[in-house]
């Protein structure tokens, strides 16, 4: 086993015997660290499992957990899950180095930490004779600090599948990685809702899909996104208004925003690549490679000649200035709501282009 995985692909394989020594789990993702724990604990019926808080237990009792048999019998190794555990895992480093490099007996301490440095002696000891689980998003690269939507869509599906019993479609994938922003626990919801709305064949409509996520919110959003797209810019501002009220933040509602205009922004740029290379605009096999052709009806040609090449060309640019907007400068509520509705504004001609 490698010592070092991520855990998509630590669930996906048998885990065998179970490991001795020192298992870490670290990463931003406590759903998955709560996925890695079950099947490290669920791998062998003899198992004996503790859980501590490190926040209120000391060496000592970890320790004394780890060494004692126990009362109930069972030949399996003792696994005790240290949770919490930036601050022990500071506090007591010298110990937790003598006990991965084979000096803690047989049992196997599980800590569950955020933090996890390369340059420490522990990580490499660790390295050498235990076990890492990265519990964070699946990286691009190992240089990249975003998620990998292809990664994560793949991962969903499958989870869909094997866990929740139906068939979740690529864009429905790729709906519930923007709009929870990634955040796995929430996925994880959205997934179980959806699974309700599954046919005997176990398959969803991804109209079904959209109308579930995110609830009239969502829905509402779809609605002010055709108005725009329509040019009716009094329509989308008032329905924006009415999700405001709703108490919705716009950080929060740029996500399905987003999701919903980059396929337009995709499309043009599929149409672009056609042309470069001598061929005919193909407007339909565009929107299709771009993911419209699934959800967007016979309004999306429509709409993308509404929002006309010289817009539609600068939507990436638009998206990447709103998020930044939102996430720096106009981060505030107040100051949020306006970004948002100078997007509308650009789609529905409103305003000239930049």
């Amino acid at each position: 086993m490698d010592s070092k995985q991520h855990v998509f692909d630590f669930l996906a394989n048998p885990l065998g015997q179970t490991p001795v020594g020192v298992c870490v789990l670290h990463g931003s993702e406590r759903f998955l660290k709560t996925l890695a724990m079950k099947h490290l604990t669920g791998a062998d019926s003899d198992l004996s499992v503790t859980k501590f808080d490190a926040t209120n237990s000391k060496w000592s009792d970890i320790y004394d957990e780890l060494s004692t048999r126990s009362l109930f019998g069972g030949d399996g190794i003792r696994i005790v899950i240290v949770d919490d555990a930036d601050k022990f895992v500071s506090d007591n480093r010298d110990r937790l180095e003598k006990f991965a490099e084979g000096q803690g007996g047989s049992g196997l301490m599980v800590l569950v930490v955020n933090s996890w440095l390369k340059t420490t002696k522990l990580y490499k000891r660790v390295d050498k004779n235990g076990l890492q689980i990265d519990c964070g998003p699946p990286k691009k690269s190992a240089k990249s600090k975003t998620a990998d939507p292809t990664k994560v869509s793949h991962w969903l599906i499958d989870r869909a599948q094997q866990v929740h019993g139906f068939e979740l479609p690529k864009q429905g994938a790729q709906l519930l990685f923007d709009l929870t922003e990634c955040e796995f626990g929430r996925m994880e919801q959205e997934l179980s809702k959806i699974a309700l709305f599954a046919d005997d064949q176990g398959k969803v409509p991804i109209a079904t899909i959209k109308q579930v996520v995110g609830g009239w919110r969502t829905r509402t959003m779809w609605d002010a996104v055709d108005a725009a797209l329509a040019g009716d810019a009094g329509k989308a501002l008032d329905l924006l208004d009415l999700i405001f009220r709703g108490g919705e933040h716009p950080l929060a509602l740029f996500g399905s925003l987003a999701w919903s205009l980059r396929r337009y922004a995709n499309a043009t740029e599929e149409v672009m690549r056609q042309m470069r290379s001598g061929r005919k605009a193909n407007l339909p096999a565009a929107l299709k490679t771009a993911g419209l052709g699934g959800w967007g009806g016979d309004k999306a040609p429509d709409q993308l000649k509404q929002i006309g090449s010289v817009r539609a060309k600068q939507i990436s640019q638009w998206l990447l200035e709103a998020d930044l907007q939102l996430k720096r400068s106009h981060s505030h509520e107040s100051r949020g709501r306006f970004v948002i509705e100078k997007l509308f504004l650009r789609l529905a001609k409103e305003l000239k282009p930049a």
